[in-house]
């Protein structure tokens, strides 16, 4: 292709223009953006109000007496905290919060690390101090001490924490709230490894267990943070639509700061992608007439994706099938998903399937399989030489009850724990002696059994 010359253009004049990326990206400017869909008043709490109303009437009293001590325990994300300081809010108490401090231990100019104080000394100077002294600035006289982040020195040796409890209720002036939130380790869980039986009956702790947040509260706290979006930071977010809260809400297992965790990530303006994961189609109906519902289920962001060990018995012992379009079924819960939850104490987890499993099964044939399977995953737990073993076992005990159970029965059955079985062996000291077999005509005999020389108490 021919140009002319006076179409042609010169290399010293074309000049390229400038791409222009106009790509607006909001920024948010405050560190904890979560504060701005915190409740402001009680009636914006997604906690049942008769869980409200128990704490409310634990704070009337506790101001008339300084030494009451409250423990608040339940799931993660089921307002406890929320529920403090909105209350406290509301009275006009002042709250003063514990946050373990992180050591970094420097060495001297000579090398030696210099004489730190203690966590437990630290933690009782500083909710002593709290609870008996008030600022200048500050003429308020209700005061509140908040414990929420526990130092790690007590859940070593608990002895620590009762005298430092003691030496708070002998010196201290205003009440205080421990708040621990349920751990699928026991090892780690607060309540049960500080906050015993006896240590609540001895310094008489008032305990309210909270539980995972309704389906109802999670609609409603999530409506009110789609409000707030649409009328103050409309300009950081798109309105999130009611299908979008429905999925949200689906997978948040009741914890509400997931929910709003999750909505915050779904309705930022710049998100391109869909975090949607899976659609759920269920059943609905009775007679021929059955209607499908469509549930889309929302990809969790914040929250911990680790089921308690009685929720994956449930969903071993009593499998949901799915149907799809394409006319396959499908389990609800995949086992690969449980195994990845219970790898970490494969033998506890089979301990409790092995208990419960009986009393869901209505076949003798489908009960065949499920013994076989537990077995099969017993001899492969056994075989300590190779680390895998442990992870097919677990996967033939749960894919195999899961897969066996043709015909669930729908009924409740409450969650039995395992018993302890600790098998014993003889040892050379209790094995009893053994003496020749005499022969007499032709019958073999044994000589009646002698008393050991010593017994072992």
């Amino acid at each position: 292709m021919v140009q002319s010359k006076g179409n042609r253009l010169k290399w010293y004049e074309y000049k390229a223009k400038p791409i222009k990326y106009e790509i607006e990206t909001p920024i948010i400017n405050h560190k904890n953006w979560l504060r701005n869909f915190e409740p402001v008043k009680v009636e914006d709490l997604a906690v049942h109000s008769k869980k409200i109303q128990e704490v409310e009437d634990w704070l009337k009293n506790a101001m008339q007496n300084s030494s009451d001590v409250l423990l608040l325990s339940g799931p993660v994300g089921c307002g406890k905290t929320a529920t403090i300081q909105t209350l406290a809010t509301k009275h006009g108490i002042k709250i003063t919060e514990w946050i373990t401090p992180v050591d970094i231990e420097l060495p001297s100019d000579y090398g030696e690390y210099e004489f730190k104080e203690k966590q437990s000394k630290k933690f009782l100077d500083f909710i002593i101090n709290a609870a008996n002294f008030t600022s200048l600035l500050d003429n308020n006289s209700n005061k509140l001490v908040l414990v929420e982040d526990f130092p790690n020195t007590f859940m070593r040796t608990p002895s620590e924490f009762v005298n430092v409890l003691q030496q708070y209720v002998n010196r201290a002036k205003s009440p205080i709230v421990f708040i621990c939130s349920e751990n699928n380790s026991d090892s780690k869980n607060t309540m049960l490894n500080i906050f015993t039986p006896s240590l609540k009956e001895q310094f008489q702790i008032h305990h309210i267990v909270f539980n995972s947040i309704s389906t109802t509260g999670l609609r409603a706290a999530l409506k009110r943070t789609s409000d707030i979006i649409s009328k103050k930071y409309d300009s950081l977010y798109n309105i999130p639509t009611t299908d979008l809260i429905e999925s949200v809400l689906n997978s948040s297992g009741g914890d509400v700061r997931s929910a709003i965790l999750n909505l915050h990530f779904a309705s930022l303006k710049g998100i391109n992608h869909s975090l949607e994961t899976s659609i759920i189609k269920e059943n609905k109906g009775k007679g021929k007439t059955k209607k499908k519902k469509t549930t889309h289920k929302f990809m969790s962001l914040g929250k911990d994706q680790t089921v308690s060990i009685l929720h994956g018995v449930g969903r071993v012992l009593n499998p949901k099938v799915l149907s799809e379009e394409n006319g396959k079924s499908k389990l609800s819960h995949s086992p690969e998903d449980i195994v990845d939850q219970f790898l970490c104490n494969p033998s506890s987890f089979i301990n409790f399937l092995e208990e419960n499993y009986l009393p869901h099964f209505s076949c003798i044939n489908d009960i065949e399989k499920a013994t076989t399977a537990l077995s099969d995953s017993d001899f492969l737990l056994s075989e300590w030489r190779e680390k895998f073993c442990q992870e097919y076992g677990l996967y033939i005990a749960v894919a195999g009850l899961m897969l066996a159970n043709k015909s669930p029965i729908s009924a409740w059955n409450p969650v039995r724990g395992p018993k302890n079985m600790n098998p014993q062996y003889p040892v050379c000291v209790n094995a009893w002696p053994r003496w020749p077999v005499g022969r007499l005509g032709g019958v073999i005999k044994a000589p009646a059994p002698r008393k050991p020389p010593y017994t072992i108490s």
